[in-house]
């Protein structure tokens, strides 16, 4: 469902991740990859909105696995680097939706 704010939350980090991905071309970037998949899976799975909470929470796992990855490889980071952090408050913000989605939706069944 594209009229939802955490969809283009998590459509702005997958495509933010393969930029990550073409400008870095390491081997490490296979964590920003899957965060890509992760991110365009998790949209697509609107109708289980846990689940969705869940996989955003694991992309925020994969996001921090690849800031250790490249700290302890190259043992700093850099402009290129500071992209993925964006993807994890894109990522953040998503899950926000996410749950205030099924906080509302659990009320409206309280009311019924």
């Amino acid at each position: 469902m594209i009229q939802r704010k955490q969809t283009v939350f998590l459509l702005l980090a997958a495509i933010l991740s393969l930029v990550c991905c073409v400008l870095r071309l390491q081997w490490i970037d296979v964590l920003l990859a899957a965060l890509a998949a992760l991110s365009a899976y998790t949209i697509f799975q609107y109708h289980r909105r846990p689940l969705q909470a869940r996989l955003c929470l694991a992309g925020l796992f994969v996001v921090f696995a690849w800031y250790i990855g490249v700290a302890v490889l190259e043992q700093g980071v850099g402009t290129v680097e500071a992209l993925p952090m964006v993807n994890a408050i894109l990522i953040f913000l998503a899950r926000k939706g996410i749950l205030d989605d099924e906080k509302l939706v659990r009320s409206a069944d309280r009311i019924r």
